[in-house]
């Protein structure tokens, strides 16, 4: 019996990026830290749309973001920061910002926020890749999409030499990425929302 082909991994297209939003806004429909930001589960569809749409918006130029291509599009998707020289723009995240204030208020959004600090803060300063997304649709797991995507750029990362970092928003994807090297080195409790692991990745520690 002849092996499966690996997921074929390239760059989104710009014309791609509202597949690549409706992909994100699928998979992460039941995210731990998502659903803490959008509480209103009847809302909350398209609530995330918006968000990954302004949040791609801001970061347009700077990320990195990948695709697995089904037939229709997109199914699968990642959002990569690639590390920042301080001669680089920082990304804007204005429309994010704007769009949840208008979606949820400006006092929820506010508290929302304040809530989210301490993983802003626990960000490491060291120049790393950042894996801010990846997720893929519920119907097409399990084929290794989301591996591929990750291992997309890890394999970028021990050639150059470079660590990287994510935060895991929903605990049970843990083993997924310990099995590409990254390891937990912290937590952050969101008051009142879920416990995120903080997961870094030296240089060449895939399994």
């Amino acid at each position: 019996m002849s092996a499966t082909p690996a997921p074929a991994v390239r760059r989104a297209t710009v014309a791609e990026v509202p597949d690549v939003v409706a992909t994100l806004a699928t998979a992460f429909a039941h995210d731990p830290v998502l659903s803490f930001l959008f509480e209103d589960a009847d809302r909350r569809p398209g609530l995330l749309a918006t968000f990954f749409a302004a949040r791609l918006a801001g970061g347009r130029g700077m990320d990195e973001v990948l695709t697995v291509a089904g037939t229709g599009g997109p199914v699968s998707a990642a959002v990569w920061v690639p590390p920042r020289r301080e001669e680089d723009p920082a990304p804007d995240f204005g429309p994010v910002v704007a769009a949840l204030s208008v979606l949820l208020g400006e006092e929820v959004a506010m508290r929302k926020f304040l809530a989210l600090g301490p993983l802003l803060e626990a960000h490491p300063p060291a120049p790393h890749w950042y894996l801010a997304f990846v997720g893929t649709r519920p119907d097409a797991r399990g084929v290794g999409m989301g591996s591929a995507l990750i291992a997309a750029i890890t394999s970028r990362c021990d050639d150059e030499g470079i660590p990287a970092y994510l935060e895991s928003s929903d605990p049970v994807n843990v083993p997924l990425y310990e099995r590409h090297g990254f390891r937990v080195v912290g937590e952050v409790g969101i008051p009142d929302g879920p416990t995120v692991p903080l997961m870094w990745r030296e240089p060449g520690q895939a399994q």
